[in-house]
């Protein structure tokens, strides 16, 4: 099987376990009753459901999916270092979030996770921010020193 044909697949899972997520979360019959446990928005829990698949469990890359893909995914815990550092709060916010990126020459790999959070936030874009937030804090919380 070609590469190309198997980013396009890679991509095509992505988005079908993307809308089946966001399907399951806006199901009204699916939304817990007041005494159950809601949908976790640690950093930790939403680094595992949504980026573990490609980054891997440590975040330095290795996932179970990277092989699939035409690029590696980028060692997540050398962010810092490599920005002298300093971790680029704001920048790596926007990267997941994908909404002021436009790449120039075809899509970009990574799902962009802005407009799946504003969904599971139902409407709320507060909500949607805690969720960003808290993901891009526990990124920071692995860099290496």
């Amino acid at each position: 099987m070609g590469r190309e044909l198997k980013g396009v697949i890679a991509a095509f899972a992505i988005s079908l376990f993307v809308a089946v997520a966001v399907s399951q979360e806006s199901s009204p019959a699916d939304k817990p009753a007041s005494n159950e446990k809601k949908e976790s928005v640690s950093g930790k829990d939403l680094y595992a459901a949504h980026c573990e698949t490609c980054h891997g469990a440590n975040g330095k890359g290795g996932g179970p999916f990277a092989a699939q893909l035409k690029v590696a995914p980028p060692d997540l815990t050398q962010i810092a270092k490599k920005n002298k550092g300093v971790f680029p709060t704001m920048h790596i916010s926007e990267v997941i979030d994908g909404e002021f990126e436009k790449p120039a020459h075809g899509s970009r790999e990574m799902p962009i996770w802005g407009p799946v959070f504003r969904s599971l936030a139902h409407g709320r874009a507060d909500s949607a921010l805690v969720r960003l937030n808290n993901l891009v804090q526990y990124l920071e919380s692995l860099q290496q020193k």
